[in-house]
């Protein structure tokens, strides 16, 4: 289930800094470019990213600092939650979010999502804190067969082009190795790998591969 830091979000729209706190951002940045243009350069990159995503998710509902340094698609036809510190990161092709008319979708705070991501909700998809999508995967609640909600707890990794299907729950702390397809559930601290994916639980996939306790002595 998603963490209790995603129900207690309180998202904001408007712009994402107050007026006093952007003229003190603006401060740090002109004075950091004087004594270090490496850290000033890259600060105003943040703030530049903080500033792009509050135009593109501007009717959406976000939390502090989200922050979008690529090109993002934006349809929100439903509602749109971004947590505090979302990071949507830019590449070669555009990642996209989308909720179609009547659904939802709900990012936790701290998550970080590599170009190319597309998730897309149709009714319900949610996503815990601390996530992480790998560049090209796929979330998405509806296919051939009919919609059906997705969940996906905290802490949360989904590795380079890997896709969950409709219906699936993943539990907290797992992962989706790269390429791989979720058609079902994955419980916690778990690792999913296939197409289509099966698992095994992390500490089990860490014991195959620990050295032997037997050796030496």
């Amino acid at each position: 289930m998603p963490s209790r830091g995603l129900r207690r979000q309180r998202p904001t729209q408007g712009f994402p800094l107050k007026p006093r706190r952007a003229l003190a951002e603006a401060i740090r940045v002109f004075r950091l470019l004087l004594t270090d243009p490496h850290a000033g350069q890259a600060r105003m990159g943040r703030a530049l990213g903080v500033l792009r995503a509050a135009v593109l998710f501007r009717g959406c509902e976000t939390g502090e600092l989200v922050n979008a340094t690529g090109r993002v698609r934006v349809v929100a036809g439903g509602r749109i939650v971004l947590g505090d510190r979302v990071q949507l990161a830019g590449g070669m092709i555009p990642t996209e979010l989308v909720a179609g008319p009547g659904g939802e979708l709900r990012i936790g705070e701290r998550s970080f999502l590599n170009y190319g991501v597309s998730i897309q909700a149709t009714r319900s998809v949610v996503i815990g804190d601390r996530c992480m999508f790998g560049s090209m995967s796929c979330v998405r609640d509806a296919d051939a067969t009919g919609v059906r909600d997705i969940v996906i707890g905290d802490d949360v990794w989904v590795a380079h082009g890997a896709i969950v299907e409709p219906g699936v729950t993943i539990g907290e702390g797992s992962v989706v190795s790269a390429g791989s397809v979720v058609t079902s559930d994955v419980p916690p601290r778990s690792l999913a790998t296939g197409n289509p994916a099966t698992w095994v639980p992390l500490r089990a996939r860490d014991a195959l591969h620990a050295p032997s306790s037997a050796a030496g002595g």
